[in-house]
C-alpha cells in the first residue's frame, strides 16, 4: 500500500522540475536579451532640429516593425544643419510580427539608456537589431567586425569539429538573409541585413566563419557579427544557458520545491504507516 503514495509524489515532483526546466529555457532564449551597442563618442543637443529627426526615426521603427521584419528610414532629409537621420532595423528571421515589434520596441529603449545623446548608435540584441547615425550609411559595404564572443570551454573531439565544420558550411549558403543548421550535437544560425545582395550576404557569412574559426578555434560556442551579418553556433546543451543569477534563482526555486515534495512525502509514508497499524 505504500507504493502508491511514493509513485504520487514522484509523479508531482516529476511535473514540477520538468516546469521548471521547460520555464527557464524559454528564459534563456529571450529576443530581449542584450546581446551589444555601439555608441558614438560624440553627442548630440537636446531640442536640436536632428533630436527630432532622431525621435522621428525610431517611431518609425516601431511602427513598422509589426509587418515587416526589415526596414530602412530617413528622417529630416529635407532640413538643413546637420537634421538628418538615417536608420535600419532587422528582427531575427523567425520572429513573427508581434514578436518582431516588441524586440524592437525593447531595442530602442535600451538604446537610449546604453547611448543617451549618441549621434550615432547601434544595439543588437537576441531577437532584433537597431542602428541610426547622422550620415547615410545604408546600403554602403560594410564588413568590419563590430562583435565576437568565444566560449571558454573548448573541445578537440573529431566529431564535434566535424559537426562544427559542417554546421558552418551550410550557414555560408544562406544567401536568402536568415539561416539555421545542425549537424549531429552542434547549432548555428546566420543572418544578414536585408539590403544584402545574395552574391555579397555570401561573401559576408564567409568572412565572419573565416574570423569565427581564425579567432574562436575549437571553442564550443562562438559569435561573430559583422556589420552586415552574423554567424553563430554551440554544442548542444552549451549555448542557451542562463544568466548566473537565473541559475541561482531556479536552483534556489527547486531546492524549496524539493525540500517540500521531501517533507511531503514523508508526510504521506507516515500517514500510510498509521493507517496500516490501526488496520
Amino acid at each position: 500500500m505504500m507504493h502508491r503514495p511514493f509513485r504520487a509524489a514522484g509523479a508531482v515532483l516529476a511535473a514540477v522540475v520538468a516546469g521548471l526546466v521547460c520555464a527557464a529555457g524559454v528564459a534563456e532564449a529571450g529576443t530581449g536579451t542584450f546581446i551589444y551597442a555601439g555608441c558614438s563618442p560624440s553627442k548630440y543637443q537636446p531640442g536640436t532640429p536632428f533630436e527630432a529627426s532622431l525621435e522621428s526615426l525610431l517611431t518609425s521603427f516601431a511602427n513598422a516593425a509589426p509587418n515587416a521584419g526589415y526596414s530602412t528610414f530617413t528622417a529630416g532629409a529635407n532640413g538643413t544643419g546637420g537634421a538628418a537621420a538615417y536608420g535600419l532595423y532587422q528582427c531575427r528571421g523567425d520572429l513573427d510580427g508581434g514578436d518582431c515589434a516588441a524586440c524592437v520596441r525593447d531595442a530602442v529603449g535600451q538604446l537610449g539608456q546604453v547611448c543617451p545623446a549618441a549621434s550615432a548608435a547601434s544595439l543588437q540584441l537576441e531577437g532584433c537589431y537597431v542602428r541610426y547615425d547622422g550620415s547615410n550609411f545604408v546600403g554602403a559595404p560594410d564588413t568590419a567586425m563590430v562583435y565576437r564572443k568565444c566560449s571558454t570551454s573548448t573541445s578537440s573531439d573529431g566529431g564535434f569539429l566535424g559537426s562544427r565544420d559542417a554546421v558552418l558550411g551550410d550557414l555560408q549558403q544562406g544567401a536568402g538573409g536568415y539561416k539555421v543548421a545542425s549537424s549531429g550535437s552542434v547549432r548555428g544560425v546566420a543572418q544578414c541585413l536585408g539590403d544584402l545582395a545574395a552574391a555579397d550576404c555570401t561573401a559576408c557569412l564567409a568572412q565572419a566563419v573565416g574570423q569565427l574559426k581564425g579567432t574562436c578555434g575549437t571553442a564550443l560556442a562562438a559569435d561573430v557579427y559583422l556589420a552586415q551579418c552574423y554567424v553563430r553556433y554551440w554544442a548542444d546543451g552549451y549555448y542557451f544557458r542562463p544568466a548566473q543569477d537565473s541559475q541561482d534563482d531556479v536552483g534556489r526555486t527547486l531546492a524549496i520545491v524539493v525540500g517540500i515534495l521531501a517533507g511531503l512525502a514523508l508526510f504521506v509514508v507516515f500517514v500510510s504507516f498509521l493507517r496500516k497499524t490501526c488496520n
